[in-house]
């Protein structure tokens, strides 16, 4: 199996540009299935992504894998990615 090297983060930035990542996903052994994941939070984040972390604006891109901290990374195989968004989202305050 090739090497992983590819991840998803969800952040969440102020309108200064200001902001933290609460939510990564990886590692991602092909491109298109960590954009793929990407789309679906962005799709599920249209039109509420205001409201998920009050004061800040979420969206999910895709980023390189950093295998130094990969502790900081959830599966996102056999699992629903929305699903871990709404959970994980329901814990953040900042």
């Amino acid at each position: 199996m090739p090497p992983a090297h590819y991840a998803v983060d969800v952040e969440a930035r102020e309108p200064d540009g200001s902001g933290f990542t609460f939510l990564r996903l990886g590692p991602y052994t092909q491109t298109w299935l960590a954009s793929r994941d990407a789309d679906r939070l962005n799709t599920e984040l249209d039109g509420q992504a205001a409201t998920v972390v009050p004061g800040f604006v979420v969206t999910a891109k895709c980023a390189p894998f950093d295998f130094s901290d990969r502790e900081n990374y959830s599966d996102p195989y056999r699992t629903d990615v929305t699903s871990l968004l709404a959970a994980t989202a329901g814990g953040v305050s900042e």
